[in-house]
């Protein structure tokens, strides 16, 4: 009973509002109007507006109808005690005749439109109208992912060599002793001869953005993998049906005052204008990035993107663990970042054409490993001074040495332990230039991807000449030899270059959308770290070239499939040739 009379109570300010409202724009219609087919639309707004908020459920049909009958007896009564006209009016009227009053009907709009606003504010204030309605905070919310299921297949060439060491394992499961290559024990050596055909693999990501305020956005994503590295979640299915692991892929916040600048900070997506060529198109960046746009004209834009990145801590992941040497007294730590900058401008030269174009800069500090100071493992001791300059992950393509300087055994100088890590043997300073041309021919729309870059701090020399007495010379990048015990010439390389062609939609959407794709992609050993390049083209790393063929079809709304097909071997070295085959069907909501 209570909760009728509350809900009585609070219907009565719109029963008010409503009442006045259709005694206004009733007032010069005749009872006749209640006469009309309640099945029929009433050619007056208010009417139908009133059997609308009865079918909403906002009043009963028992209040509509006393509403109206209320509003057209007021009108009649104040007809009737209208005083009478003293002599003939202006108009030619005469005593008798009915004189209706005439509303424009850009008045009766307005007046309409009023009302609605008023009625609909005072639903939304009392929560009346929405009783179903979401909290505000959800509408700040922006939710996105994508599911992506593929068959794989790495296929080797029968040509191959099989002495390739892994030196990316080495470092994580290390160190390990170069004197027991001796005694038959083998370092991780990887696979190059054995097919692994149709793999079952997976990648899948779900992610929010969150609107703070104005100018204030945060976002965070999670996504598979099989483990930690940087370049790439895909997970391989089976593993006896175990659960799969989820990892923190994103996480930033971002302020960007107005539409031409913004300011990020957290783990975020690649902030520059890349291809596939130094970077994984999965790669995410540890950091702060700021970008900025400059229009000139409707049709040209510049811009500018300038970023800092921590790569490396010396000392372990979080920098708060003691130097590798104990009782070190060294004053700076050694971490390594990458700072970067990037110019360029969208130009829209024609009306189905625009060119996109970047100059960028991009700074590894510090990523050269260092040799370290004599070191006596004999006396048990399991670290050298250097230790943390090994990169803390690499692939396979860049030139390695051995970092420890292992003091031999007194009691045995010529048969000794030595466990080892590598490190770099470069710096990598890359100079990147990078060019997409989008047009269309007709209705199909077109793209050119052309990509040059070249590591400045790469000198020869260098890795020859750093140390003496033949320490720090590099390990690996030998072309092949006849003989078994010497290795080829040194044969290394700074540079890398791609360019790509698309044919169709480059990211179907729609169903019966399509792209095809043909590229060729070229890269140095030493042209990039290995550790971020992309892990589909020669499984990962540098030291490779060849051709890329993809292709996309949507099924779906939001669905395609994709056939892709990677063909490429080593560019400098013993012979490695590796296809890679993709089968995919993916979903993005």
């Amino acid at each position: 009973m209570k909760s009728q009379i509350a809900l009585h109570t609070a219907r009565r300010p719109r029963v008010k509002m409503l009442c006045m409202a259709v005694g206004l724009l009733l007032g010069g219609n005749t009872v006749s109007a209640l006469a009309q087919d309640a099945a029929a639309p009433s050619p007056n707004a208010t009417i139908n507006l009133i059997r609308l908020m009865v079918k909403k459920g906002l009043i009963t049909q028992s209040d509509a109808d006393g509403l109206l009958k209320q509003a057209n007896d007021e009108a009649l009564q104040a007809r009737a005690a209208a005083p009478a006209p003293v002599g003939v009016p202006a108009d030619g009227a005469q005593p008798g005749d009915v004189r209706a009053v005439y509303v424009p009907q850009s008045v009766r709009n307005e007046i309409r439109d009023q009302v609605k606003q008023e009625v609909i504010a005072q639903a939304k204030t009392e929560h009346w109208a929405e009783p179903n309605a979401l909290p505000d905070w959800l509408d700040r919310i922006t939710w996105y992912g994508d599911v992506h299921v593929r068959d794989e297949s790495w296929l080797y060439s029968r040509n191959n060599a099989n002495d390739f060491i892994d030196y990316g394992t080495l470092n994580r499961t290390g160190p390990y002793d170069v004197n027991s290559i001796t005694q038959g024990v083998n370092p991780p050596i990887l696979n190059s001869t054995q097919n692994r055909p149709n793999m079952l693999r997976l990648q899948a990501h779900i992610g929010m953005d969150v609107k703070l305020g104005d100018t204030i956005t945060a976002g965070v994503r999670i996504g598979s993998g099989g483990d930690n590295n940087p370049v790439s979640t895909t997970q391989t299915l089976g593993g006896g049906l175990i659960k799969k692991d989820l990892w923190l892929d994103q996480a930033w916040i971002r302020w960007q005052p107005n539409k031409d600048l913004s300011v990020t900070a957290g783990r975020m997506p690649d902030p520059f204008l890349v291809t596939d060529l130094i970077y994984s198109t999965e790669l995410n960046f540890d950091g702060v990035a700021g970008h900025g746009e400059l229009p000139f004209s409707d049709n040209l834009t510049t811009f500018a993107t300038l970023g800092a990145f921590p790569i490396q801590y010396t000392g372990g992941s979080t920098g708060n663990e003691a130097p590798a040497q104990a009782f070190s007294n060294q004053k700076y730590s050694d971490d390594r970042w990458m700072t970067a900058a990037q110019f360029g401008f969208n130009w829209k030269f024609a009306a189905d054409a625009t060119w996109h174009l970047g100059l960028a800069y991009y700074y590894f500090d510090r990523m050269r490993g260092q040799l370290s100071t004599p070191c006596p493992i004999y006396t048990g001791i399991n670290y050298c001074s250097t230790d943390d300059t090994a990169p803390d992950y690499m692939q396979w393509g860049n030139t390695v040495f051995l970092l420890r300087d292992i003091v031999p055994d007194p009691s045995s100088p010529d048969n000794y332990a030595q466990p080892q890590f590598v490190g770099l043997s470069y710096n990598y300073h890359i100079a990147d230039f990078t060019n997409k041309i989008d047009f269309k021919i007709g209705e199909t729309p077109m793209e050119i991807q052309a990509e040059y870059e070249r590591n400045l701090a790469y000198h020869e020399s260098e890795a020859f000449d750093r140390y003496p007495n033949g320490l720090g010379v590099p390990v690996n990048n030998y072309q092949g030899s006849t003989d078994n015990t010497t290795n080829g010439p040194y044969k290394s390389g700074p540079v890398g270059w791609l360019v790509r062609g698309i044919i169709g939609n480059p990211h179907p959407m729609e169903a019966n959308e399509w792209n095809i794709a043909l590229g060729y992609k070229y890269l140095q050993p030493d042209a990039m770290l290995d550790g971020l390049t992309d892990q589909n083209f020669h499984l990962g790393g540098t030291n490779a070239k060849g051709f890329i063929l993809t292709a996309d079809y949507g099924i779906a709304p939001r669905t395609w499939v994709s056939a892709r097909y990677y063909g490429s071997k080593q560019v400098f070295g013993p012979p490695l040739t590796i296809d890679v085959v993709q089968l995919e069907v993916s979903t993005k909501f």
